[in-house]
């Protein structure tokens, strides 16, 4: 394949590969290596060694770009945006944790290698060598020197060389893989019989005693849950920052910290078509003059996605910004050859003012303030109940209102089943209620989202069974339900008992008018049958029979062929489990060795540097 590679180096479809991997290497980096360097407050410590902020903000958006990618910029929201920020932290402390144990082991990393490591990355690379002139080209286009390069190349050796002792022995055996394969890989065919529970005929309607006595008998299935009285206090960082006064200086301060979080580089959605003459891309420029479409121009239109300016190849970069909507640019000479870019969506740069931002920073800023005001309010409040003050005196002494639910069940719901807003979506608030005795002293807690509370639980309201009168028709239906499977299971034991005794199934189903299918080379993982049916047909002989219920009612399988897999004719497919299967050991080895190493390094997260980051990258 390389060799195929190098002979046909000069075509325009491998240029073109190469601009993608250039480019591609501009807006996400090698490795998460090729950045630059990064300053500014950090999102979290581990052994006392910061996690720069801007670092994690910077791979923040390179997930969020592959995301828009993969979804046609359909937006991110914030619960999104959040669950991917706190994947890049966690993968950012994780690398931290690797440094910070390399450095412990005194692991060394030569000149040599380092060299070496550099002179075999693709990237730099042309015609199979390494190329001085693409090494440089790139760092340029990154904003990097070779010294920084090199250092954070030694870096990655380093925690790559702590992760290879670890996962040496992270080996399968061929015959596991083998066996694996064999047991994923059989298939088997049937013919299936469905009676539908609607097939079974008129039944009689059940009588009001039969309802009765299901509902006796399975009352448990009709319990109003527990449900608890109780006096609330929840004081939240909501509550007391608008009392807050936030000194100017400290949101101008806050502006010059976080422009990142409100600054948005302008971005233009681009493809393009790269020729190997100057003659060839002006030919083409003069075909979109005459208004042919670009892609009708050439087969190899490569599209470069939503991109900023910085990264585009250098070449690119002002041609490429300068075009509105639909633009086309004139030929433009880089190293892989002539290009011709087609911006087919705008957007601005968003860089608001000061004025534009300043209320969302002072209150922003508040929240933050508001946590130490918080503590002391507690604190007096838990003066107050220890010198005597009921829940609700120390509340009014703090200039809060209590909060008196009447009933809530444990998952924050009233007895009409509707949310209690006040509790509800509070675990912390919930699980106390519920684990406190009936007027037990209430202590101030945490609730685990920058608030406290406390509650007194006034009355339990035992779970109790719902009176027959108001779950009857409920009843009534799973009674009329079951009789029909029922009914439905009979009709198959019939049918079971007439093929055993020599009749053709198929021909008794479509006598009935019940559905006949066949199923053919399902495995263990994909049949459209119950589980209980599947298991029976890959433990039973060819002509055997297996049934067993679905919702639409009652299904008998005829086995008529299996398909056993040897193995020895798909030798590469055991060989990518097998590998496949390490990787999946090699995965479960470096991920408890990084829990133990955040057990052993202290690791702070700053939730709110994490929230200012993330939250408010929603669209």
């Amino acid at each position: 394949m390389l060799e195929g590679f190098r002979k046909n180096s000069n075509s325009i479809v491998v240029k073109s590969l190469l601009f993608l991997l250039i480019a591609s290497f501009a807006a996400w980096g090698i490795g998460d290596m090729l950045r630059p360097a990064t300053t500014g407050s950090s999102v979290a410590t581990v052994g006392g060694q910061e996690v720069p902020a801007q670092e994690v903000y910077r791979d923040f958006q390179r997930e969020i770009a592959r995301m828009r990618q993969l979804t046609g910029d359909q937006g991110v929201n914030e619960s999104l945006s959040m669950a991917i920020g706190n994947s890049v932290v966690d993968r950012a402390v994780n690398r931290t944790l690797l440094a910070v144990s390399a450095d412990e082991m005194d692991v060394a990393i030569s000149d040599e290698q380092v060299r070496k490591s550099i002179h075999q990355t693709e990237m730099f690379q042309e015609n199979g060598t390494f190329s001085r002139a693409r090494f440089e080209q790139i760092m340029f286009s990154n904003q990097l020197n070779e010294a920084q390069y090199i250092e954070l190349v030694r870096d990655d050796l380093a925690r790559e060389q702590v992760i290879s002792v670890l996962v040496s022995g992270a080996r399968v055996p061929q015959q596991v893989a083998k066996d694996l394969y064999k047991h994923r890989s059989e298939k088997r065919s049937a013919e299936i019989v469905l009676i539908k529970k609607d097939q079974v005929g008129d039944l009689p309607a059940p009588s009001a005693d039969l309802v009765r006595k299901y509902y006796d008998d399975n009352v448990a299935r009709f319990m109003a849950p527990e449900y608890r009285k109780v006096t609330m206090l929840h004081i939240t960082p909501e509550d007391v920052a608008d009392t807050i006064d936030v000194p100017l200086e400290n949101i101008e301060d806050a502006y010059s910290e976080r422009m990142a979080e409100f600054k948005k580089p302008a971005r233009r959605t681009v493809e393009q078509i790269v020729f190997s003459t100057e003659d060839e891309a002006k030919a083409a420029a003069a075909k979109l003059t005459s208004g042919q479409k670009f892609s009708d121009i050439s087969k190899d239109v490569l599209p470069l996605g939503d991109v900023t300016k910085a990264e585009l190849p250098e070449e690119l970069r002002e041609a490429t910004f300068a075009l509105a909507t639909n633009g086309v640019s004139t030929p433009i000479k880089s190293l892989l050859g002539w290009h011709l870019v087609h911006v087919t969506a705008v957007t601005e740069e968003i860089n608001p003012a000061f004025e534009e931002v300043q209320e969302t920073l002072r209150k922003s800023l508040a929240l933050e303030m508001a946590g130490e005001e918080l503590f002391g309010i507690s604190n007096g409040i838990e003066d107050a109940l220890g010198g005597g003050a009921t829940i609700e005196e120390a509340a009014k002494e703090a200039g809060f209102d209590i909060v008196m639910i009447e009933a809530v069940d444990q998952n924050g719901a009233d007895k009409a089943g509707a949310a209690v807003k006040s509790i509800f979506n509070q675990p912390a608030i919930l699980q106390e209620a519920f684990k406190l005795e009936v007027n037990a002293e209430p202590q101030m807690k945490d609730d685990g989202k920058g608030g406290y509370f406390m509650v007194r639980v006034d009355d339990v309201i035992a779970a109790t069974p719902r009176p027959f009168e108001t779950v009857e028709n409920d009843v009534l239906q799973i009674v009329i339900n079951n009789q029909k499977n029922d009914a439905a299971k009979t009709k198959a034991d019939e049918l079971l008992e007439k093929v055993k005794g020599g009749a053709n199934l198929k021909e008794l189903a479509q006598a009935a008018s019940f559905e006949v299918k066949s199923e053919n080379d399902f495995t263990r993982f994909n049949a459209p049958l119950p589980r209980d049916v599947v298991e029976a047909l890959f433990a039973a002989k060819v002509g055997e029979t297996a049934t067993g219920a679905t919702q639409e009612g009652q299904v008998i399988a005829i086995l008529r062929d299996i398909k056993s897999v040897e193995g020895a004719q798909d030798k590469a497919m055991i060989t990518a489990l097998r590998r496949e299967m390490e990787n999946g050991v090699s995965t479960d080895l470096q991920g408890q060795f990084v829990n133990a190493l955040r057990a052993r390094h202290q690791v702070k997260v700053d939730r709110a540097m994490v929230n200012r980051l993330f939250v408010q990258e929603q669209q």
